[in-house]
Order: C-alpha cells, then structure tokens, then sequence
C-alpha cells in the first residue's frame, strides 16, 4: 500500500508540472540537472546539460526541484510589473517635488518675513545734534612756495633774497566740530562744520643780496646772512554738506554711498623780524615782515560711508572719501626795511591757482548714556596733494617795481621754476571727543 501511495505522489507531482524540471535529486544524495524530456510509470528520461538523455528510475528518486522558465515567465509578468512600478516612481517624484516646492516656497517666505522684520527695524527719522572738541595738526601756509620764489630770485639775478625757515610745517592746533545729521530710513543729510586754530614760532636763516650788475657773480654784489625770528598763528576752516543713500538697509550694519560738497579756507599770519650785521659798503639789512597767506578751495567728495550697532549701546560710524577740489590761494608780505632812516616800506605778493585731489577718513565711536544723550570720541585725517595750474607775482604799488629778480620771476617762475621746485599739501588731522543729542520723529 505504502508503495502505491508512493507512485501516486510522484504521477501527481509530475503531473502537475511543466517539463521544464532542472535538478532531480535521488535518495544517494546524487543530483543530476538538465531538463526533462519526458516519464512513464517507472522512469524519468531528463536531457543533461552537456546533450546526452539519461533515464532514472522513480524508485531512487528522492526529490525533483523544477524551475520556471526564464524565456517565457519575463514575456507575460514584466510589462505589468514595470508599469506598476513606473506608476509608483511617477507617484514618488511627484510628492518629493511637491514636497521640495513646499520647502522652497516657505524658505522664500520665512526670508521675506526676516527682510520684512529687517526693514521695519532699519526704519529711521530723526535728526541729531553733536558737537566735539580735540587737538591736532594743520599744515596750510604757504611757506615752501615763498621760499622757491626767493631762491629762485637770488639765482636769477644780483639782487634778491634766499629764505630757509626751521619751523616745521605741520603745526600744532586746537579744533572743534558742529555736526547735524538728518536720518529718514535710507536716505541721510549731513552738515559738518569744524575750525582749528594754532600758533607756530618762526626760526630759521635768511640770505640777502644787493648789487646792480646783470647776474650773481657780478663784482658788485653785496651779501648778508639775517636770523630770522618770529611768531605766527593760523586758522583753518572746513564745511562739509553730504548726502547718503543705504541701497540694503540693515539694523545691525548699514552701508551708504556718500557725495556732497566741500569748502575750505585756511589763513596765517606771521610777524618776522630779520636781524644781520652792516654790510661792507654799509647796507642795513634789518628788516620786519608782516606775511599773510590765505586759500580757499572748492569742491566735492564721494565715497562710502558705515553704522555698526552692537551690544545694544555702542555704534561705529566711518566714512572714506575721495575729495577733488580747487581754487586760489594768495601770499602777501608788507616789509618794514632798515636800512634807511627812517625806514622803506616794500610790499609784494604772490597769486596762484591749484587742483587738489585727496582722501578724508572719518571715524566715531559712540556710546549711549541715557535715552538719547550719547557720548563719543572722532579721530578725522584729511590730506589734499595742491598741483599748480596758473599763477603771477604781483608787483609793488607806487613806483612800480624795478627789482629785476621780482621782472624775471614774474615772466619765468609760473611757468617754469613753481612746478619743478614745488609741490603743496593742506593736511587736517584730530582727535576730538563730544556729545550727541537725538530728536527721534
């Protein structure tokens, strides 16, 4: 009975499957592979993969293993498959880029909320008040260019006089600064005022030449070596008007481009006395000058400017600017001289243009105190290079002028002798501390 039992399970097993069966493995342990051909009762005949048919017996056979076809199973289930999968694909990009476009659009709007919060932070309109006091230096005379005319006088002809001045030409000076500052969110008006005055003490040497033959090696000349000794003071003004845009607002850094309008006016005056010993043929070569410079220039600045605000109390203010100014400038010398009794009176002056070009670098430090009453301390360096456009030598009132070194000099030293020989700077540096107000509107 068990026997029967047994067929029965490998005639249904074997019929119940395709002939398309691999591996047959019997009860020895062996396994042959292949594919089967065909059955009857008794026996399986299976096709092994090297070509050669083989014929086993159902009573040694433990287990058949059969496989699908591989040629055919892809044909009937890959196309549903493959668009099943398709579809699932299509569904999962759709979502992720919905979910990306969702992403992107809150990112967008959580940036625009902050800019939106930005400028209602940067909003502004008031208008401040300060004013500030310091020390520092000038230079504005006109020394330098007195002292090439006088040299270039004294080479130039018999008569004449050579000027070297020991006293520095940067001097010492006291200032003090007005600002109002008008705010209204992007856009700012500034007005800056500031005023230094100095005093300088004169030294230096002084050569004297007197002869009335045609060149300085004439047999005629008489020279004589003076001290020089005196005092002098100057004063310096400057006006700013400036006017600045923010084009990216920001409540922490604000950034601005900056232009406006510049003046200047600078003025010294300067009491020398000249003090030498007679000459061998008698000439007293004594003398007081008084000497008076004054410039005045025009012009325009451009450049940026910054507001750093941190730790809710403390700001950073800075501007550099690019300056392009011009205008006149004047030198006048009324002398007193000695040398006859009682004594000759002798004036004479110079006229020129310049083209001035420069930086000016402004930096604040601010602190609040209370409310709107804040402190601060400013350091400001301005250095314009002066290059020579046009000048002349005035000659004397009266009796016109018979100082052949003043003819020569009128004709020649504009043109050729003040460009080579000379090259000016006006120069205002400080340091000064002060107070602030606000009227916030």
């Amino acid at each position: 009975m068990k026997k029967i039992m047994n067929l029965l399970f490998l005639a249904f097993l074997f019929s119940n499957v395709s002939l398309s069966s691999e591996t047959i493995q019997l009860k020895s342990g062996e396994k042959w592979e292949g594919s089967i051909l065909g059955q009857d009762k008794d026996s399986v005949t299976i096709k092994l993969a090297d070509g050669n048919t083989k014929v086993i017996s159902k009573s040694v056979i433990r287990k058949v293993s059969f496989a699908k076809k591989s040629e055919s199973s892809p044909l009937k289930i890959e196309p549903q498959i493959s668009e099943k999968e398709k579809k699932i694909k299509e569904e999962k990009e759709l979502a992720e880029k919905q979910k990306l476009e969702e992403e992107n659009l809150k990112s967008k709007e959580e940036k625009q909320k902050k800019r939106e919060n930005q400028l209602s932070n940067a909003k502004r309109h008031y208008l401040e008040g300060s004013f500030g006091v310091g020390s520092g230096e000038g230079q504005s005379e006109l020394r330098p260019f007195f002292q090439t005319i006088q040299v270039a006088g004294l080479l130039f002809s018999s008569g004449g006089q050579a000027e070297l001045q020991s006293t520095p030409y940067k001097s010492k000076n006291h200032s003090a600064t007005t600002r109002l500052f008008y705010a209204w969110d992007r856009f700012t008006v500034e007005v800056r005022g500031t005023e230094a005055k100095g005093n300088l003490d004169i030294g230096g040497i002084q050569t004297l030449a007197y002869g009335s033959g045609g060149g300085s090696s004439s047999s005629s000349t008489d020279r004589s070596a003076n001290v020089l000794l005196g005092n002098g003071d100057t004063k310096f003004q400057k006006l700013s008007s400036r006017v600045g845009f923010s084009p990216y607002p920001h409540p922490v850094l604000d950034l601005q481009i900056l232009g406006g309008l510049e003046r200047i006016w600078t003025k010294s005056h300067q009491e020398v006395d000249s003090v030498g010993g007679i000459t061998t043929t008698g000439i007293n070569p004594n003398r007081v000058s008084y000497r008076e410079t004054n410039n005045s220039f025009k012009g325009y600045s451009l450049g940026i400017g910054f507001e750093w605000k941190f730790w809710e109390r403390f700001t950073l203010q800075g501007q550099v600017l690019h300056l392009d100014m011009r205008g006149p400038s004047s030198f006048r010398s009324n002398e007193f001289r000695l040398d006859t009794t009682p004594f000759r009176y002798n004036h004479y002056g110079l006229d020129y243009q310049w083209k001035s070009t420069g930086t000016e670098v402004n930096v604040k430090f601010t602190t609040k105190i209370k409310g709107d009453f804040s402190l601060f301390v400013e350091a400001s360096n301005m250095t314009l290079n002066n290059k020579l456009q046009s000048g002349y030598i005035t000659e004397n009132e009266g009796g016109g002028n018979t100082d052949p070194s003043q003819i020569l000099l009128k004709v020649y030293g504009p043109q050729i002798l003040i460009p080579m020989l000379y090259d000016s700077k006006t120069i205002l540096s400080y340091v000064q501390v002060g107070a602030n107000y606000r009227f916030n509107f």
